[in-house]
């Protein structure tokens, strides 16, 4: 067994390295494309990003330390920065040049997704919550039952249900709000819980329902049909996901479009026992 671990282990560590890799070939593609077309980054950022590593060391002598033991010279150091400053000004060309999206491609995505873009039923209650005691026996149990009943008398003969959570709720989560839980969809509670609620109808009280919090009684406060989002509400969100989606489908086809053109050869080892 410990064989196997250890050969997954090396395994993961190989994987780990070849993606180490891949981003180190594309950064250097993307910096060798950026000083092709004569691409600068801002000496500003250029600065700042320097600034920033200098201030995590006590002193100078030890930044150098670290640079060098990285295979950096301070002047090295600063001209890899400066190429990728230079890199990111390439692939955000790349992106603005592909960041226009109209109507149209909304509206069609739109209309492809309706589906995901529809609100699930959701419904809102109140309830008043009695718990189970630590290592409750059943008769226990049958005791916090019969503790709820004159609730639900109460409850159903009229008292305000938001008065009664917060005088008897356990549930210190929803008690201060008389009980009230917000809207939720189903796969948000507890499977006995939800059942119950989706069924009632608003005004209703439940019986006592069991779950593995206590006892409930809940009423139903309102109900929310399933909603498709209008256009005019989500058009914004849509193009900004469109164009999120258009800038990196544009930067990865650059990419490639530079993998294929490129003449690359790693010379450093990738084997799992290096």
């Amino acid at each position: 067994v410990q064989v196997g671990a250890r050969g997954d282990q090396l395994e993961l560590l190989k994987q780990l390295r070849i993606e180490a890799m891949d981003l180190m070939i594309e950064q250097e593609l993307v910096k060798q494309a950026a000083e092709k077309e004569g691409i600068e980054g801002d000496p500003a950022d250029v600065d700042k990003q320097i600034e920033e590593l200098r201030e995590v060391f006590e002193s100078d002598d030890q930044l150098r330390m670290k640079l060098e033991s990285d295979g950096y010279t301070e002047a090295s150091y600063r001209r890899h920065v400066e190429r990728m400053a230079a890199g990111k000004v390439y692939l955000d060309r790349i992106r603005a040049d592909a960041a226009d999206v109209k109507d149209a491609e909304v509206e069609k995505f739109y209309e492809e997704n309706e589906e995901r873009l529809t609100l699930p039923e959701q419904v809102r209650v109140r309830h008043i919550l009695l718990t189970w005691k630590p290592m409750g026996t059943q008769d226990d149990r049958a005791a916090i039952r019969k503790q709820m009943q004159p609730i639900l008398e109460r409850a159903r003969a009229g008292e305000d249900f938001s008065a009664l959570a917060k005088e008897f709720s356990e549930d210190s989560a929803t008690r201060g709000m008389g009980g009230d839980t917000g809207l939720f969809h189903r796969g948000t509670m507890v499977p006995a819980f939800e059942a119950v609620a989706f069924s009632l109808e608003p005004g209703e009280i439940s019986d006592p329902v069991d779950t593995v919090f206590g006892v409930h009684i809940i009423k139903l406060e309102e109900r929310q049909e399933p909603r498709l989002l209008p256009l005019e509400e989500v058009r914004e969100m849509l193009r900004d996901h469109l164009r999120e989606e258009k800038m990196e489908a544009a930067v990865d086809a650059k990419i490639d479009e530079l993998r294929a053109a490129a003449d690359i050869e790693v010379l450093i080892p990738l084997t799992a026992g290096n």
